[in-house]
């Protein structure tokens, strides 16, 4: 790679021929095997005699009961060097009951407590059970039956325990725990996406292949997921909904070490709701290659000792610093109340600072975002996310989050927090997450004029030279199983951190650029975001795994969004233009590495 090459942006893929040859090869269009009307008269059935009729002794009625029902299907395999890996079709149906006692403004929610065993660790992640494939009336009614009570139960105690919990602090502000909304009956006839298990094999088969021609890359795979979601849900409102979401996701993810040892990793990535959103298989082959030989020409590149100044973030770097700084802090996750002084500590660090910011500037003037779940494409790109109803069946709808530069809400569930009152309809799974989140510049700059703009930093400072991020890492998106559990410890610390730059550039003010390696953000924050200089007018629209850092990751793992995202962590879609910041900190890293490998990868003619 020459020290002036630029990567492409991650835009999207417009269908090819060679596309349709593999769509005709795949598909084979079938309604998805689940019979929503056996399912949903059980739901309905002991939903209504649950109201009417449980109640342990003296103690209090439910308020408030919702069942859904998840019937997700998943075909995938995967490859390495054109050998395949594993290749597995399986199908699951997972019942999730909410049971509420007391009444909105006081119920057995908002509330956690220290697990204990097994059984703690289901109080902790919610009641989620597993339910009959066969549509058989009875075992599901007896199944819906069992979960019922033990969620109520759990209810009660959990009551009891929060009152307790209650009689030892001054809280200084009352919120109701739980919203009233506008009930919602729809059924979602969008049609689930299907595939050829033997064909989707032979893709990621064919396209690891491509990783070949770089053999001092130590480590790659490639896989492929498609994967369909039914989910039907009623509530004692009134509201049932039926919804399908499908999803496909192609990930390819590779790994080496620089010659003193430091180690590097990249990915392509492709996340969609179609196959028809998935490059075809010459493209994917292209970008693999890519991707090979970018780890080639880092393993190279010069280390950067230490670097304050103007950092222009092009394109996916963009989109992924956004979503792992800025967009964590969209969501209005409430502190609940806790019984625990270690959990009092722990949520105490995790507390969102914008819940504190509503009103105020937290974004330069000319820069404004929405989430929208409606959307289907921007600028001709499509997204990744799309529902007409939230998993707690209230409508999805747009929602201005900041509007030039002012921070008018957050994004929220059915649980209120101080100056949002009601939902926004982005319950997704059991917590609260963004759906397509739009970022777009008034009066933005062109590629060349942005560039510029650094440029000129850059001399006003008197710096040598700038820098330009073309990548970021995604904290999910790991290509060893060690840095996946790295990630999911930094997830239940809470702790703040951007990942680090893959692709970066040294700009010099002759417009000559040097690429570098492994270099790490220091000087990254939400203070930051508001001194962001300039952003084009051409928005980067990126799908990817989404991590949230805040007091909602203890709602956000569900069984299903594995199916979803990887490791656990749901898909994201953004649209996200290049954004120029003040002043940005990167330095070299630091602390022991590993060595490299001692003698050269067989058959690499070393």
């Amino acid at each position: 790679m020459s020290s002036g090459h630029r990567p492409h942006r991650l835009r999207g893929f417009a269908p090819s021929a060679a596309l349709a040859v593999l769509l005709a090869g795949m598909l084979t269009l079938q309604p998805l095997h689940a019979t929503d009307d056996v399912v949903l008269k059980a739901l309905q059935d002991e939903l209504q005699r649950s109201m009417q009729k449980l109640q342990l002794a003296s103690l209090e009625k439910p308020y408030f009961i919702a069942y859904t029902v998840q019937d997700g299907t998943t075909q995938s395999a995967s490859a390495s060097l054109g050998s395949l890996l594993n290749k597995s079709e399986t199908r699951a149906r997972y019942l999730t009951v909410e049971v509420r006692v007391g009444d909105y403004s006081f119920d057995n929610t908002n509330f956690l407590t220290m697990p204990f065993g097994a059984q703690g660790v289901t109080r902790l992640f919610g009641g989620t059970v597993a339910i009959p494939l066969d549509d058989d009336y009875r075992e599901i009614r007896r199944q819906v039956w069992l979960a019922t009570d033990s969620a109520y139960k759990k209810a009660l105690e959990d009551m009891s325990r929060k009152r307790g919990a209650l009689r030892n602090k001054t809280q200084t502000e009352r919120l109701p725990d739980f919203s009233k909304e506008e009930s919602v009956t729809l059924k979602d006839d969008s049609s689930p996406v299907a595939a050829n298990l033997e064909e989707i094999g032979r893709l990621v088969r064919e396209v690891s292949a491509a990783f070949k021609t770089s053999p001092d890359v130590e480590t790659s795979t490639v896989r492929m997921r498609v994967s369909n979601l039914r989910s039907l849900y009623v509530n004692s409102e009134g509201s049932s909904f039926t919804r399908v979401t499908p999803s496909v996701a192609f990930i390819a993810t590779a790994a080496t070490q620089a010659t003193d040892g430091m180690p590097l990793q990249d990915f392509v990535a492709f996340f969609g709701r179609s196959l028809k959103d998935i490059p075809a298989q010459p493209q994917l082959v292209a970008r693999v290659e890519e991707l090979g030989k970018r780890l080639e020409a880092l393993r190279a590149a010069p280390l950067l000792d230490r670097y304050s100044g103007p950092v222009l973030f092009e394109g996916q770097a963009a989109a992924e610093l956004f979503s792992q700084v800025f967009a964590s802090k969209l969501l209005a996750a409430r502190r609940p109340v806790a019984d625990n002084p270690q959990f009092e500590m722990v949520l105490g660090s995790m507390e969102n600072p914008f819940l504190d910011k509503l009103g105020a500037r937290v974004l330069p003037e000319f820069l404004s975002v929405v989430d929208n779940p409606a959307l289907e494409q921007v600028n001709g790109m499509p997204l990744a996310v799309r529902y007409p109803v939230d998993d707690e069946g209230v409508r999805a709808r747009e929602t201005t989050l900041v509007d030039h530069g002012i921070l008018k809400t957050l994004l929220a569930t059915r649980s209120p927090v101080s100056g949002i009152e009601h939902s926004t309809g982005n319950r997704r799974g059991p917590g609260i997450l963004p759906s397509n989140l739009i970022v777009s510049a008034e009066k933005g700059l062109s590629d060349a004029a942005l560039r510029e703009q650094l440029l000129k930093l850059v001399i006003q400072r008197g710096k040598a030279y700038g820098i330009i991020v073309r990548r970021l890492g995604n904290p999910a998106l790991k290509a060893s199983q060690q840095d996946m559990l790295s990630m999911f410890v930094q997830r239940a610390r809470g702790e703040e951190s951007v990942e680090d730059p893959i692709l970066a550039y040294k700009v010099f003010p002759d417009g000559r650029e040097e690429l570098i390696r492994n270099a790490d953000l220091a000087g990254i924050s939400l203070a930051s975001f508001k001194e962001i200089v300039a952003a084009s007018s051409a928005q980067t629209v990126y799908s990817a795994p989404f991590v949230a850092r805040t007091l909602g990751m203890f709602q956000t793992f569900s069984f299903f969004e594995i199916a979803q995202g990887e490791g656990g962590a749901p898909i994201v879609s953004l649209a996200v233009p290049s954004l120029l910041f003040d002043d940005v900190t990167l330095r070299k890293p630091s602390g022991e590495i590993p060595k490299p490998p001692v003698s050269p990868p067989p058959l690499s003619g070393h």
